[in-house]
């Protein structure tokens, strides 16, 4: 399946809340899998994007050319957020009171506390036990992002793209929740084109039996581990692989790049192996929808009918009702609850100038919530927009409008993206 492939020279994130600006050319190329990374606890999402550049670089190394020209890779970044961010803000409040403590070493002492409640400092116990029971692999996983991230592994899917995440500490139990709903869910995928290798795994266990791979030498784990006994909690998997004394690693051996994939190491080598294996296990999709340098899915849940509408620079209103536009087409339209809905734009038809997103709630009888996932070039953004009422028809010349994706061209002739939101998020 031709692939519109986005060559990035630069990502810019703007001041302004889910306006991101990126450049590049297009170019056409074949890819059958989606590599994506995801990350860690307390990760920004700059370093995200950086730790995924380094698989890429460290696949493209160790794959055949041909191989390698197969993959897209992309980021299901989630945010360290309630529980245990409270959990961290509070004990680092405590620890900075402290003024011959630097920041530099928190990080160690917050996992060795919450490893070692009963021996450490009582300005952490008091945080820790507050919290402490009611930290679950559940309260772990906050819904929009893994909103998010499902909308990319089912976009990606339905444009016949396998998709294997690789999840690193936290992000596993954001791996596991997915798996759990696109196989177990109330819409299931019917192929098995989804799969984890699970790295530095706190949970205990991997969606899909997928391979894992933990340190003996992972101080995080060793003490979620023991937090996990303190409050009764399902242990995570046993660590499984050691890498050389000497080799380099971070302060709590806990880290991707530099603990897990350090160059030369026995964890490097076991983990692009594993991913290298498990893309060759999963299973091709039959593509429904077509990939473009600008691919909108619309998906919601249990009421009968949504509808995704775009209005192309150009001015043409394309929705179910005129699915072809100038500039692109709507090539998936769901009448029986759910979706997806799914628009793209090529290449060869890209226009300069803005092209306006909306949903109208068609048909259903409680109220609903449409998630509209937008891809221009390698950004992707997803939007929640609550609907309360059904309104039919009527609707489709005024949607709810839900995000204006803006394409340029500098003066070099290099398309530029941005993604502005326009409601409820």
């Amino acid at each position: 399946m031709n692939r519109i492939y986005l060559v990035l020279l630069a990502v810019l994130f703007a001041v302004v809340p889910f306006t991101v600006a990126a450049q590049g050319v297009c170019e056409v190329r074949e890819v059958s899998t989606v590599v994506v990374f995801g990350n860690g606890i307390n990760t920004p999402e700059k370093d995200a994007y950086d730790l995924l550049e380094v698989l890429e670089k460290r696949l493209e190394a160790k794959l055949p050319a041909d191989k390698f020209e197969g993959l897209e890779f992309n980021i299901a970044y989630n945010r360290t957020a309630g529980i245990l961010l409270d959990l961290l803000e509070a004990a680092k409040d405590k620890y900075l009171i402290d003024a011959t403590r630097e920041i530099r070493d928190f990080s160690i002492a917050f996992w060795r506390a919450l490893g070692y409640l009963d021996i450490l400092p009582d300005w952490f116990q008091e945080a820790a036990l507050e919290s402490a029971e009611s930290l679950t692999s559940a309260s772990l996983v906050n819904d929009r992002d893994l909103s998010n991230h499902l909308a990319l592994y089912r976009s990606s899917i339905l444009e016949g793209k396998t998709v294997l995440l690789v999840a690193h500490s936290q992000g596993n139990f954001f791996a596991n929740r997915a798996y759990e709903i696109l196989y177990e869910g109330s819409n299931p995928i019917t192929t098995q084109s989804f799969g984890i290798v699970s790295v530095a795994n706190p949970s205990s266990f991997v969606g899909g039996n997928g391979p894992y791979w933990t340190l003996h030498e992972d101080e995080v784990i060793k003490s979620v581990a023991r937090w996990s006994a303190r409050f009764l909690q399902p242990p995570p998997l046993v660590s499984n692989i050691g890498n050389d004394p000497n080799a380099e690693h971070d302060s709590l051996t806990h880290g991707f790049v530099t603990s897990y994939l350090v160059r030369g190491t026995n964890s490097e080598e076991k983990i692009l192996a594993g991913i290298e294996t498990s893309i060759g296990m999963l299973e091709i999709p039959f593509p429904v929808a077509e990939d473009g340098i600008i691919t909108v899915t619309l998906t919601w849940g249990v009421e009968p009918d949504v509808d995704l509408h775009v209005f192309e620079p150009n001015g043409t209103h394309v929705y179910y009702a005129n699915r072809f536009g100038i500039s692109g087409f709507l090539d998936v339209d769901d009448v029986t609850s759910f979706g997806p809905e799914h628009y793209f734009v090529g290449c060869d038809t890209l226009e300069e100038g803005m092209y306006r997103i909306g949903v109208n709630y068609f048909r259903g009888f409680n109220p609903e919530v449409a998630l509209v996932q937008i891809q221009a070039g390698f950004i992707i953004r997803s939007f929640e927009t609550p609907l309360e009422t059904a309104v039919g028809s009527s609707g489709n010349n005024s949607p709810i409008l839900v995000a204006d994706v803006i394409v340029g061209i500098n003066a070099d002739g290099v398309y530029e993206f941005s993604i502005m939101s326009l409601g409820v998020q």
